[in-house]
């Protein structure tokens, strides 16, 4: 009984910290770690079921080379970045409990800043003239 019991709790970590997002880091030259740029996905609580929740899967350079080196359907997504100041391009997979994709969005991170990522749901008018959810995009706010 007690095999059993140490058993399942070692399985059950051992799934949930597959589930677990990381940190990324970028710094190829360098730079002092507090004057890299840090970007959270700082979720929150969800109000509502149709809100949409920010993974970053993919980051790339200005000269288009792939940084973040995850595989797909396999590799834990990012939910923090440190990088060194420049331009990026960014994929990240926004869901909620009923739709999922990936939105592309290119950024500016400078010198020590803050800045959060989160998907933004947009909307539109359909023929009927109603409003309706038509598309989410990836939003950069900067926090300090």
């Amino acid at each position: 009984m007690y095999r059993k019991y140490v058993l399942t709790v070692v399985l059950a970590l051992f799934f949930i910290s597959g589930c677990q997002s990381t940190t990324f880091t970028y710094n190829p030259e360098n730079h002092a770690q507090n004057s890299l740029a840090e970007v959270l996905l700082e979720q929150g609580p969800r109000r509502y079921a149709n809100d949409y929740l920010a993974e970053i899967e993919y980051i790339w350079n200005e000269q288009g080379k792939e940084l973040s080196g995850r595989l797909p359907y396999v590799s834990a997504t990012f939910s923090t970045m440190k990088m060194q100041p420049g331009v990026y391009r960014i994929q990240a997979k926004c869901a909620n409990t009923q739709f999922s994709g990936s939105v592309e969005g290119i950024f500016n991170f400078q010198a020590h800043g803050q800045y959060r990522i989160y998907c933004k749901q947009k909307k539109d008018r359909n023929t009927l003239g109603f409003t309706v959810s038509t598309h989410v995009s990836l939003i950069l706010e900067t926090l300090k």
